[in-house]
């Protein structure tokens, strides 16, 4: 990774400030000791959250909701870029030097997401075969493989084989669910226990690959690719040359024309996270393109860039805090700070109170990145 001092006027702000919000999410669901949204619920009903709620931070819950989107949004942006930044190297060099960019940037995603999930120096401790790897342990594996297979795509292909690439992948992969059962298994296709996503997993990766229940990391990995090469087709939009107000008019038809398809085809073709299903595809990809809209009405049309800036400082070093999050519990560090003011209160509002601060403390800290200019790249 490199260290650059970056001028921000070339960057288009919306796009920052959709993968920031993304960012927040996994921060503030997940990762980095701020669980501001679980313990705000816990301090308002006492662990007794409304159903709404409940649903909305469950990831028991296979629709597209509060809590699961962010690996969507995350994934989306990264293919929204895809076409900026392949036109941006052409220029600067050769097609072999772009190649050898877009490998080594994948490994090195690819690899900090062994470093994020804890896998990297456990890795002797398996065998030197691939279906004891664990392969998969998070979104940077996800982000790595599927801007590695966007990018060749964007390098070798015209905006209309995209298309057919991405529309493709997503009946393809529905044609394999509804067709192709699990060999030995005679009972529901989607199941939990057994389907064609879980023995095709077993096959490829074993018992390593993944450690998410029924998430089937293989099949995931073509409904990742399949996100990324939707954005690739919206950030074309983005970084067109239309006007403005033809782009944002663009965007809001695109997200909602793929909700609209996602609820109608998941009548047959349930919408589930779990399998990433091409309808779950839809959904959260449409509305990532309804927020990437909003956010471009708002800082790039209307002009209120602060009204986004919380999102933005985030979205600038993603993947820099990301890292952060996953090697240091910000709870702790808050508490050197707040501990003994945060202990006057209930349990319930001290949680709060601690996630809040962790919060704050990463915030902080690529603020202090963004005034600087200064942002980790790979």
């Amino acid at each position: 990774m490199d260290q650059q001092t970056i001028d921000l006027k070339q960057r288009i702000v919306s796009v920052d400030a959709l993968r920031g919000l993304a960012m927040f999410l996994i921060l503030a669901t997940q990762i980095g000791g701020a669980p501001v949204f679980r313990t705000l619920n816990n301090m308002l009903w006492n662990e007794n959250w409304p159903h709404f709620v409940t649903m909305q931070l469950s990831w028991d819950n296979q629709r597209v909701s509060f809590i699961n989107i962010a690996q969507s949004i995350f994934v989306f942006v990264v293919g929204v870029v895809i076409p900026f930044s392949i036109n941006k190297r052409l220029l600067r060099s050769g097609r072999p030097q772009v190649y050898l960019s877009i490998f080594r940037r994948s490994l090195i995603l690819f690899i900090l997401g062994l470093i994020a999930g804890g896998k990297l120096l456990n890795l002797p401790e398996y065998n030197r075969t691939l279906s004891n790897i664990p392969v998969y342990n998070n979104v940077l594996e996800y982000i790595s493989i599927s801007y590695l297979v966007c990018a060749i795509i964007v390098l070798n292909t015209s905006t209309k084989v995209q298309y057919f690439i991405t529309a493709g992948l997503l009946l393809l992969y529905w044609a394999v669910w509804l067709f192709i059962p699990a060999p030995g298994w005679h009972g529901d296709i989607y199941s939990t226990e057994m389907n064609i996503g879980i023995y095709v997993e077993n096959i490829v990766l074993g018992n390593h690959g993944s450690h998410f229940g029924p998430w089937t990391g293989v099949f995931n990995t073509i409904s990742h690719i399949s996100i990324a090469l939707i954005g690739v087709l919206i950030g074309k939009i983005i970084f067109s040359n239309r006007d403005k107000a033809e782009k944002i008019k663009l965007l809001f038809i695109s997200g909602s024309a793929l909700i609209l398809a996602g609820k109608i085809w998941g009548i047959f073709f349930p919408i589930m996270r779990c399998y990433m299903t091409s309808t779950f595809v839809l959904v959260s990809v449409g509305i990532s393109i309804l927020l990437l809209a909003v956010f471009y009405l708002v800082t790039e049309i209307w002009g209120y860039t602060r009204l986004a800036f919380f999102f933005i400082v985030f979205g600038v070093n993603s993947i820099t805090i990301y890292m952060m999050a996953h090697l240091f519990d910000f709870r702790l560090i808050g508490n050197i700070l707040i501990g003994g003011v945060s202990s006057l209160f209930s349990p319930n509002v001290q949680a709060f109170i601690q996630a809040v601060t962790a919060m704050i403390i990463m915030w902080l800290i690529m603020h202090y990145f963004y005034r600087k200019r200064t942002f980790i790249r790979i």
